[in-house]
Order: C-alpha cells, then structure tokens, then sequence
C-alpha cells in the first residue's frame, strides 16, 4: 500500500509558532524529512519510534541530504507504505519548493497535502517591530527572493516595476546579494534614502536586526557581520521599529540555555523559557526505559497491603506505579490507610491526575528533604514501598533502617542516555565552529549533567566540552544536584529556590545577571 506525505509549514524557528495541523501531522508521522532550517525542538512531538532525517552541515561544511537525495527519500518511504511529514521551515510553498516536491510525488502517484506554516517574511518582521503593511504607511507588500538562481533559470526579477511600487519590499535569501539587490532597485527608482532593516534568524532569541536605508544597508550588514539566514525589508514601515519592537525587550533575549530534561517533560519548560525570549536548544540528556526486570516490579506493586505507604520519587515512578496498578488488577482501595509520599510538585501532580492525593510532598524535593518530613511525622520506623528508578541513591534506606523500619525498593524504570541527532549538537558549537555556542545549561539531577557531559564528550572531545560547559552558567534545581555535578568537575552557578519551572527560570536570569 502506498504511503502519503504531508508537506508541513514548520513556521519561521519559534517553536510555538508550528500550527496545530502542523503538530497533529508530526504526531502521528512514520518518517520525518526535515530542512535545516527546522527548529529540532518541534521533532519533540513525533513518535518516540519515528525515523527522522534532518539536513545538516557536514564536516567540510557542505549541506547533506540535497534536493535529489531528499526527493528520493521521501518516495522511497512514502511507497513502503509510511506516512512521511516533508518539514518545511516557514511555509511549504513560500520560496520553499513545496510545489516542485508536489509534483515529484504526483508523478509517482503517491498521495499527499499541503499544511500552510507561518512564513518568514511576515513573521520575522514582526519580531522585529515591524509591520509590513500599516494604513499609514503602504497599501502593500510584495515578497521577492534576492537569490540569484531566479535568474540564471531566466524568471528575473522585475526591478523597475518593483522599485516603483508603493509598498514594502521584503527580499527572501538576499543578505550575501544585498548589496547587488539594492543597487538594482536605486537604478530603477526607489528611493536611496528608504528606511530598510536586515533581520536575522527572526523568532529566536539570538535574532539580530540590523536598521539603515536602502543605499547604505550592504555597507551595515558587512560592519555588523549579518549572515543568512535573513530578511531584508525595504519602506517606510522600518521607521516603526523604535515603537513597536517589542521581542528584543524580553529578560532571555540574546541569550541561548539549554534544556536538557527528557523528551516527554522538555516541551513546557521549553516554552517557558521561550516565552521569556531565550533561544532554546533542547537536548535531551535522560530517557525512560523499562526495568530491567518488570515481574519483579508487578510482584512488588501487588505486595502494596503489605507496607504501611508508599514512597514515589519522579513523574516517571508516578505513572509507572498508577499504570502496574492496573496490571495487577489493583486500584485506589489497596492503598487504603496507606501514606503516600512524593517527591516534588511533578511527581505529586502525576498522582493526582490519577486519582491519587499524595500525603506528603516535603518542601525540599530531594530524599534529604523527605527524611526530614517523615522524621517530624514519625513516619521513619514503618514500612515503605520506595517507587523509584534504578541505581538511586540509599539516603532514605539508611534513615528508615536506622528508625527500625522496613524498606524495599520497587525498580519501576530506567533512566538511560538517549541519542541526541548531531543537527541538535551541531547548533551548540560556538560561532567561530558554525553554530550558535550557548549561555545556559539548566539541569535537573547529577545523572542528567554526566548524560550531558558524556554526550558533548562524544562530539568534541571531552576537554572541549569541559572548555564549553566552563565558559556557560550551569543552572541547577537542588543542593544535591550541585554537589553531585561539583563532584563530575563543573561549576555551578545558581541553585533553583524550588523544584518549579518558576524558580528555575528566576534562577537563570539571576545567573545571567
């Protein structure tokens, strides 16, 4: 059976820019292609098994996957029968060869739609301050690529009709031509003296606008180091930018944090950080997998009335536990009579989504933290089911055993280090390499931090990443995670009040001064 393929408007990079058709395709996609422009975060709502390609820079700095390579792709997985999301950056059809693949694929006689994406010519404008048109200024707007590859397949753009129009100019790939290109419409007739501004990666928080007019732009792109990709707007509404930037303003921007939380908790955090104007790279540095013997687990969870509560240390053992309940063919009235403890706001929400109120949430969520609130309950000297993943640590053992209570520790997953895809990693090297670098790396526990570590390690080299991690602020959530990641030889530079995603990002701001 013959495959479809959806051709999906990415949006300009803001990942909360992707449209809600956009992400239903992601969801539910067998294989992603996607372009080099592509925010990685967005990959965050594919399957966990789906096969994702992703252009990139090689080693001698020439993109992989070209056009031909990628139309192959996408047939050859579309008619092995998968349903294939072609990721587009900004919208599929706006200077982004959605049509010329539509017909490949009509060719060949496979299916497929269009899903519209938010294009960069209007939106990164906007991030700037800049409406393209306004019913003070222009009627119109008229959106040109400055590629030069138009004319050498002789569909030229009409300069003296476009230099006389009355509208805004915004020119698509044209910053490495910016100087040809304004050259052409000053010889056909626009104005020298046009207000015209240069914006770069519009929508990240590392977006730079660069403002000057039309004769003197190229000079201010190559004084200020401006690379693609980037828009160039040309009119009058450029003299708005002073009253009406209003991206540039916001406490993250400019800077690059990165997140490392898993796949499945990433994308709030994420949006919280973006929303605070931060360009966010997430890299997943943990991954949920089963244990490694989940008999054993079900055989712990169905003992449940043998233990007077208990003990659930992360989201993940929160819904490990709720989903073995069931396994077991056991619900809320086994657990009758029966504390429950969680550690951290997260874990405690996860049991309450399924319907069960923890007892105890200590305010320091950390195994410390819960001893001290179990020591004040006289809770210690009972017995307790600890709901936790592998290979913790024994702080709670060693109390509970010393007050003469019974432990028992019910291995509910596993936390492993996941592949990160090499455009992810590709991004984080410093500007001097090609990429973007990064400011802020926000960890959650000391096992998150060595994932990091050993990742970066793979990529660069170990004393490379170390160079890297050093040279950025490391923003942690507890006193324990500090001590641990001090002890893998990192520097920390600001500890969360609270295990929330609002003490986290007040401590990143902190850490950046």
């Amino acid at each position: 059976m013959a495959g479809f393929v959806s051709l999906v408007g990415a949006g300009p990079w803001d990942p909360q820019l992707l449209t809600l058709a956009g992400q239903d395709r992601l969801a539910r996609a067998q294989c992603v292609i996607a372009d080099y422009l592509v925010n990685p975060a967005l990959l965050l709502h594919c399957l966990p098994d789906c096969e994702i390609h992703q252009r990139s820079t090689g080693p001698s700095g020439r993109m992989d996957l070209e056009q031909a390579a990628t139309n192959a792709l996408m047939l050859e997985r579309a008619q092995a029968g998968l349903r294939v999301v072609r990721l587009k950056g900004g919208d599929p059809c706006m200077f982004g060869r959605g049509g010329e693949e539509a017909q490949v694929l009509v060719a060949a006689g496979i299916e497929f739609e269009f899903v519209p994406g938010v294009s960069a010519p209007i939106a990164a404008p906007q991030y700037a301050g800049i409406a393209v048109t306004h019913r003070d200024h222009t009627p119109a707007v008229t959106f040109v690529s400055g590629w030069e590859a138009y004319d050498k397949a002789g569909l030229g753009v009409q300069w003296e009709h476009l230099a006389r129009s009355a509208g805004t100019i915004v020119l698509l790939m044209g910053v490495r031509n910016a100087r040809e290109n304004a050259a052409r419409l000053v010889a056909a007739g626009r104005d020298a003296a046009t207000p015209t501004a240069a914006i770069r990666w519009g929508t990240r928080g590392i977006q730079r606008t660069v403002v000057a007019t039309l004769g003197t732009i190229a000079d201010a792109i190559e004084r200020e180091g401006l690379r693609a990709p980037a828009v160039l707007v040309v009119g009058e509404v450029v003299g708005l930018r002073g009253e009406l930037a209003w991206f540039e303003k916001k406490p993250l921007f400019g800077r690059r944090v990165v997140v490392t939380r898993p796949v499945e908790s990433a994308s709030g955090w994420a949006t919280t950080l973006s929303q605070a104007g931060a360009d966010v790279a997430v890299v997943p540095c943990l991954a949920i997998a089963p244990p490694d013997d989940p008999a054993a687990f079900d055989r712990h969870v169905r003992s449940v009335e043998a233990f007077n509560g208990v003990i659930v240390s992360s989201p993940a053992a929160a819904t490990a536990f709720c989903d073995a309940l069931g396994r077991v063919e056991l619900d809320a009235r086994a657990l009758a009579g029966r504390q429950i403890a969680a550690i951290g706001s997260g874990t405690a929400e996860v049991l309450r989504r399924r319907g069960l109120r923890p007892d105890l949430v200590p305010h320091r969520a950390s195994s410390e933290g819960l001893v001290e609130a179990m020591r004040e309950r006289d809770w210690l000297d009972r017995a307790w089911l600890h709901v936790r993943a592998d290979g913790g640590r024994d702080v709670l053992q060693a109390a509970i055993a010393e007050a003469g209570g019974r432990y028992v520790v019910a291995a509910s997953h596993r936390t492993v280090r996941p592949p990160v895809h090499r455009v992810v990693i590709d991004g984080l090297r410093p500007t001097a390499d090609g990429g973007e670098g990064f400011d802020v790396v926000c960890v959650a526990s000391t096992k998150t931090g060595r994932h990091l570590l050993e990742t970066l390690a793979e990529a660069w080299g170990e004393d490379v990443a170390r160079q890297r991690l050093a040279a950025a602020k490391l923003v942690v959530i507890g006193e324990v995670t500090a001590a641990g990641l001090r002890e893998l030889g990192l520097r920390v530079d600001a500890i969360a009040a609270e295990p929330s995603d609002a003490a986290m990002l007040a401590a990143v701001i902190e850490a950046l001064g």
